[in-house]
């Protein structure tokens, strides 16, 4: 899968991404988070949940399985949907970026 993402914007614990994945627009936030869906409300600003957007979140549990955990999201999206990757340390949040084609600055909004 050919990916490439641009950063947006931080996002608390991360950044928020515009990603083209075979040929389609979508939002992505990569954050170091729990596994919580509560979170995924803190990361995403209101107007995309009251938008016609699916929202789809994942955990991203280690680098070992990053690839895995995040092409299985980027193959359910719509052109326009919206991903959140709740990632559980660094090296999956780093895991998740690079799968997602992103080669910027990565030090995640409000953590050092």
């Amino acid at each position: 899968m050919d990916i490439v993402s641009t950063k947006t914007a931080d996002a608390p614990g991360g950044l928020a991404l515009q990603c083209r994945a075979e040929g389609h627009e979508i939002s992505v936030y990569v954050v170091i988070s729990a596994a919580d869906l509560n979170a995924v409300a803190e990361v995403v600003p209101a107007e995309q949940f009251e938008s016609d957007a699916q929202i789809h979140a994942a955990a991203v549990t280690s680098v070992e399985q990053a690839y895995d955990e995040v092409g299985e999201v980027l193959e359910n999206m719509d052109p326009g949907d919206v991903a959140v990757f709740l990632c559980s340390d660094h090296e999956a949040y780093d895991a998740a970026l690079d799968v997602l084609g992103y080669d910027g600055e990565r030090a995640p909004a409000g953590l050092n």
